[in-house]
């Protein structure tokens, strides 16, 4: 399993729930597991700040999960990304797209707290990667996931991206 943080987030709720779900709802191997999508797209639309969600996603390498291990990996991460928030404190989507041959389980949070209105940030690089890369680490290694840092997984030659 692999995690990873978009670095969108600015903008209106309809563009990051379309790439989710289609415009019309209807994208093939894409499932709602949790939460409102509209609800949702209304609670980024409202927001007052720059940055108006937190998205990302939680991508395996295996094309199925066992059964309610999916549920018990969400409530997990959320726990870990948002310590010490209760349920309804926050507005997250959980939908999974299968459409790429593997399981992805994407995530969509408006940032703001739903209790008192005031801004909500679940991650910031700096200082949340290192207990999201533990994490990560951990559930791969209890649940016996495909983990991308274990030394027989790694490439054996990484070329840079920018190239001449």
């Amino acid at each position: 399993m692999i995690v990873k943080f978009h670095p969108r987030g600015r903008g209106g709720g309809a563009g990051p729930v379309d790439y989710l779900l289609g415009k019309d709802r209807q994208r093939e191997g894409a499932t709602v597991l949790q939460g409102k999508p509209e609800e949702v797209r209304e609670l980024i639309d409202a927001s007052p700040y720059a940055k108006k969600y937190t998205s990302g996603v939680l991508s395996f390498a295996e094309a199925e999960l066992p059964p309610g291990q999916r549920e018990q990996i969400m409530a997990s991460f959320e726990r870990v990304l948002m310590p010490g928030l209760d349920k309804d404190q926050y507005s997250i989507l959980w939908v999974e797209h299968t459409d790429k041959g593997r399981l992805e389980l994407n995530f969509l949070i408006p940032n703001t707290e739903l209790l008192t209105g005031k801004r909500l940030q679940p991650y910031y690089d700096r200082a949340d990667r290192p207990r999201i890369d533990a994490w990560q680490t951990v559930v791969n290694g209890r649940l016996g996931l495909h983990d991308p840092n274990a030394p027989k997984n790694r490439r054996l030659l990484v070329t840079p991206s920018a190239l001449p």
